[in-house]
């Protein structure tokens, strides 16, 4: 009876000590509001350092806490324009890691808060090419006058992992199908090597995007394109130090932190710009809904949330927000902001149709980030009006099947697998044999269909003729520079454009933004199904499997999750992740 009673004693202890950790967890969901008295001649200080996403959707959240979002920072940069008390910005750049297309967005709303007469002032460490580009801007940059100090101003690039040597070693292969000369997507399973058209892409891309920044850089700081190119591209330095940003006439002074405060800022108060509210004073009737989609469209929501990437665009996930818009006659736009390199071609093609039935009811207009191709143009390109900025990418309008197999190791590891069918697809595409001759061509049916039908979405939402978008097709990825030059895309800019274009279709000269989807607390989380015992079996799980390499390349690689999921997909080739 005592053991009994012990034992009880110790469930009661551990449901007590669960109740106690939820009551902390869901109290923390609800933190009080840090209030910040703004003097007048106030600076606000932006440290820009890590990957900061579009939108966050969860909100104080315990051993999850986010760098602010693009939307959250232009948001309170638009609204400080306009605040009498606030002077300037004091911006300090770090290594930042964001997309170029949100990287140019901020950089447009600093300039846009110049314009209204406040001043923006950099003070640099160290930094890379994002931290400087957005610097550019300043009236007046500074750096630390330390040896160690100085801009790492590398350039463009990528770096694309092909593994089909390592995959040939242990017996697994990939069989790709594509439908689209420049549908790259799966290649790195399938080759050794980039093949020439993907090369030709991306290239052509990569040139934009170098030619974007710096002709950006050399125009803020008053230096021709070709003295610009030559310190990317000649200088015999890694790191520029102090003395040669000088002579290159990269920045205007060296200064310490204590020193900017004093001898640039007049020792006027600053504020974090943590601290300083993006909310807005007076709320109109008529509202212009922004809705945020970012992430591959998958089938069913990922919930990556404890790796830091539970961004995925699902089917219920944009009907769960367009019926909240539905139904809310105060909305009398929409804008659809995108950041997706695309995924299942049936999601995208049940998205689309959705976003057609409000579209019957209100103007749209797609507001594409630093990605929207593939699915992501296919759901795009119904949309009233598109806009995007120059080194967006987008198009990419081909499609992919991906299959693979594992025969060759499963040989090699002496595995016997029986087969029992009853029915002649019965065991279609199984990852235990290579595909055959006959399932190949049935698949590739399939493809030319799925390709044919994207063809004919842009045809119809561009008002395009096909023999036009057959040229522009084939899988091969634009920036947002080229894609208005072959409509594509409507016209160059970033939210802000769309959001005023919207309100222009609806007739609308007076109105407020609904951001969606509304923000979520921890609270939220538990109650969507990620309580304390997933989250422990979860980290349980990752622990045990990231010493694998064959788990490393599925993670750097989450493309492969979508193929088990829908074997036909309208994705982009890569998760490119550019210098």
């Amino acid at each position: 009876m005592k053991k009994v009673g012990k034992v009880l004693l110790w469930i009661f202890a551990v449901f007590g000590f669960l109740i106690f950790l939820t009551i902390i967890i869901i109290a923390s969901s609800f933190p009080a509001k840090k209030k910040v008295d703004i003097k007048p001649n106030s600076w606000l200080e932006l440290t820009l350092e890590g990957e900061h996403h579009d939108y966050n959707v969860y909100k104080n959240v315990m051993f999850f806490q986010e760098d602010a979002s693009i939307s959250e920072m232009c948001r309170k940069i638009d609204k400080a324009k306009n605040d009498d008390k606030i002077k300037g910005i004091l911006l300090k750049p770090e290594f930042f890691t964001t997309g170029w297309a949100f990287t140019q967005e901020l950089r447009q709303h600093l300039q846009q808060f110049q314009k209204a007469g406040k001043k923006v002032v950099s003070h640099i460490d160290m930094t890379g090419d994002r931290g400087y580009y957005i610097a550019s801007v300043s009236d007046k940059i500074y750096l630390n006058p330390s040896v160690s100090a100085g801009l790492a101003l590398t350039g463009i690039g990528a770096e694309i992992n092909y593994y089909k040597g390592f995959l040939d070693k242990i017996g697994i292969e990939f069989t790709v199908l594509h439908q689209g000369k420049y549908k790259g997507t799966g290649e790195i399973m399938a080759r050794k090597n980039m093949s020439d058209p993907m090369r030709e892409s991306l290239s052509a891309v990569f040139d934009d995007l170098y030619s974007a920044y710096t002709e950006g850089c050399a125009t803020s700081r008053n230096l021709t394109r070709k003295e610009f190119r030559e310190v990317m591209e000649d200088r015999e330095e890694y790191l520029i130090s102090s003395h040669k940003a000088i002579e290159y006439g990269l920045v205007d002074d060296l200064l310490q932190g204590q020193e900017v405060n004093e001898k640039a800022l007049n020792n006027d108060p600053v504020v974090d710009f943590a601290d300083y509210s993006e909310s807005v004073s007076g709320v109109m009737a008529d509202k212009v809904a922004i809705l945020y989609a970012q992430g591959n469209i998958v089938r069913n929501d990922q919930r990556r949330f404890l790796n830091g990437d539970y961004r995925s665009i699902t089917e219920k996930k944009i009907s769960q927000q367009l019926d909240i818009i539905n139904k809310m006659e105060s909305v009398k736009a929409l804008v659809l902001r995108l950041n997706s390199g695309g995924g299942s071609d049936l999601v995208s093609k049940n998205i689309l149709n959705r976003l057609e039935e409000i579209n019957k009811k209100m103007p749209l207009v797609v507001s594409m980030g630093s990605v929207a191709a593939s699915g992501g143009y296919m759901i795009s390109s119904h949309a009233d009006y598109i806009v995007a900025e120059p080194t967006t990418l987008t198009g990419s309008i081909g499609v992919v099947a991906l299959l693979p197999n594992w025969q060759e190791l499963r040989e090699k590891a002496d595995i016997n697998t029986e087969t029992i069918y009853k029915g002649k697809f019965a065991g279609f595409l199984s990852p235990n044999f290579t595909p055959t001759s006959e399932e190949i061509k049935s698949l590739n049916i399939e493809l030319e269909k799925v390709y044919d039908s994207f063809k004919n979405i842009v045809h119809e939402g561009r008002d395009m003729s096909m023999q036009k978008v057959e040229t522009i097709a084939q899988g091969r990825i634009w920036s947002g520079q080229d894609a208005v030059r072959y409509g594509l895309v409507d016209t160059l800019g970033g939210l802000t454009t769309a959001v005023k274009k919207a309100a222009a279709l609806a007739q609308m000269k007076d109105y407020s933004e609904l951001i969606l989807p509304q923000p979520k607390t921890l609270l939220d989380l538990i109650m969507e199904g990620n309580g304390p015992f997933q989250i422990m079996s979860k980290l349980n799980l990752f622990s045990l499997l990231e010493e694998s390499l064959l788990f490393e390349i599925w993670q750097k690689e989450p493309l492969l999750k979508n193929f088990l999921e829908d074997p036909i997909q309208t994705i982009l080739p890569y998760d490119l992740q550019i210098n």
